[in-house]
């Protein structure tokens, strides 16, 4: 018997079975000898530059990766809008920036495992955040976290902890949440200088978007400015933004946006969606810094407020310009609405005037007026320049405290008020609804857990036409006729939605 070694004949055997292999699939399979012999593409050396920016970037995602967090969050309301609406409160130092697309349409907070509006019953969400602390302060979006019922954070090693929200601020959309029992050795993310950020320096944004682990994408930031009628950010009072082309996707709600040195310098915060592609903006941490350090000291961040919803003169159509008349100022800041007793009303403002001066500094639109007063400290007195009916008058503010958005939204569900929020319907918001740039009324952009306007099955983005078949044409009118007498103890609106026109009673 003629012996052969075992190596021999498992390397026939194997030798074999891709010949037979190869004569049924002759395309498919090619034996060691040809494989050999195939050109193949030629290894490629990459620059060092290349190779350096490749390091920056990875060492940018370790650095960080002990201190990015994501956050999942339980809310118990079926509301529509969830953490993606919020309250619609007198932010009357506005320049009129939330007159566009309401945030709830553009906040990229993740809602279930496919994103989208939720659907009746207990919602779990996906957003992002950072260590800001020691202590288990963690920074995200307030947005992220409005209505959550549940909190619980997941670290970088996949362990999970509960939560809790020390406070969060609607003027911003920052929050800070805090680890019930944070672990020993938490890494604080380094906090950067957003006033040094370059248009066109590289930038890495770090989360979880689509409920994945951590994730990286990298960009340049695209441009740097203030809040204004183009870019609309998700807070009233963010003045600034950076806009960046990092990839953000839902989830990144919350998360950083970091340099190459390893510095968060923005959070990011929302997404614009369009022709020209899809831009990411973020929260200069700049801002970001100095909210959360109240919201730790003192769970909320306290604002001065004239009590003014403002808009440039610039931006006015020929209609609001014919109503003021000939002698309209080529700048300044128009009154469009009063907060019935707000402190620039009890001081005489009216809508219609048109501020030019503020503690006479001249000032060109709604926007220094708001940078003025957010200076000031509550109780200032401020000089008032302005023009009405084309005569100069003046008159001195006592600036008030702007009340807490979140704080009242909870004293009204316990005072059994209608719960919900609206702003007056523009075109720009009819035209993101579908709606006709003609259509006349006010979107609701919030409604309360368990209040009558919920239980009524009213939703965001519903816009009120009539309450008790009386056309309504801005938030006030609105207001006006649901705190008038009803004749059968509840209101009758007309409203319209996604789905058509409805009839809805709120009692």
């Amino acid at each position: 018997m003629t012996r052969t070694p075992l190596g021999i004949v498992f390397s026939l055997a194997v030798l074999g079975t891709a010949v037979g292999l190869a004569a049924r699939q002759p395309h498919s399979v090619f034996s060691a000898a040809q494989a050999a012999s195939a050109a193949v593409t030629p290894k490629t050396e990459a620059p060092n530059e290349a190779r350096a920016l490749s390091h920056a970037f990875s060492n940018v995602a370790k650095a960080l990766a002990p201190s990015v967090v994501r956050i999942e969050v339980e809310v118990g309301s079926p509301r529509a809008a969830g953490p993606h609406g919020r309250m619609q409160g007198p932010d009357d130092d506005d320049d009129g920036d939330d007159s566009g697309i309401p945030p709830f349409f553009r906040h990229f907070f993740q809602f279930g495992p496919g994103g989208g509006m939720p659907d009746p019953g207990p919602q779990h969400g996906v957003g992002s955040g950072f260590i800001i602390d020691t202590n288990g302060d963690i920074v995200t979006n307030r947005h992220v976290v409005q209505g959550a019922t549940k909190v619980t954070v997941t670290m970088n090693d996949g362990k999970e902890y509960p939560a809790r929200v020390v406070g969060k601020d609607a003027q911003t959309d920052v929050a800070v949440v805090r680890l019930e029992h944070p672990p020993s050795n938490l890494v604080v993310a380094r906090l950067g200088d957003s006033d040094k950020l370059e248009v066109g320096e590289w930038v890495v944004a770090i989360g979880s978007p689509l409920g994945l682990e951590q994730t990286v994408t990298a960009g340049i930031v695209s441009g740097k400015g203030r809040s204004g009628r183009h870019v609309r950010m998700s807070g009233r009072r963010v003045r600034g933004y950076i806009q960046t082309d990092a990839k953000i996707n839902p989830g990144n709600s919350g998360g950083p946006l970091v340099n190459l040195e390893g510095e968060v310098v923005g959070v990011n915060t929302l997404i614009e969606v369009g022709a020209g592609g899809a831009y990411g903006f973020a929260i200069p941490v700049n801002e970001v810094r100095r909210v959360a350090q109240a919201l730790v000291k003192e769970g909320r961040v306290r604002y001065a407020y004239l009590g003014l919803m403002l808009t440039d003169v610039k931006d006015l159509n020929d209609a609001q310009k014919a109503k003021l008349g000939k002698a309209v100022p080529a700048s300044g800041a128009y009154v469009a609405e009063t907060t019935p007793g707000g402190p620039a009303g009890k001081a005489g403002m009216r809508p219609g005037d048109v501020i030019t001066e503020v503690n006479n500094q001249k000032i060109q639109g709604a926007g220094d007026v708001v940078d003025f007063v957010s200076t000031q400290p509550i109780g200032a007195r401020v000089l008032l320049h302005y023009v009405r009916d084309g005569h100069p008058a003046e008159t001195q503010v006592a600036l008030g405290e702007l009340p807490d958005e979140d704080a009242r939204a909870s004293t009204d569900a316990q005072q059994g008020k209608l719960g919900m929020a609206l702003q007056t319907l523009t075109p720009d918001v009819a035209a993101s609804l579908g709606l006709s740039g003609n259509t006349k009324g006010t979107v609701i952009t919030d409604v309360l857990p368990g209040s009558a306007a919920e239980q009524a099955g009213l939703h965001p983005g519903d816009v009120i036409v009539e309450v008790d078949r009386r056309p309504v044409n801005s938030a006030d009118d609105a207001v006006a006729a649901l705190h008038g007498p009803s004749r059968t103890g509840g209101h009758l609106l007309r409203v319209r939605g996604p789905n058509g026109t409805r009839f809805v009673t709120v009692k």
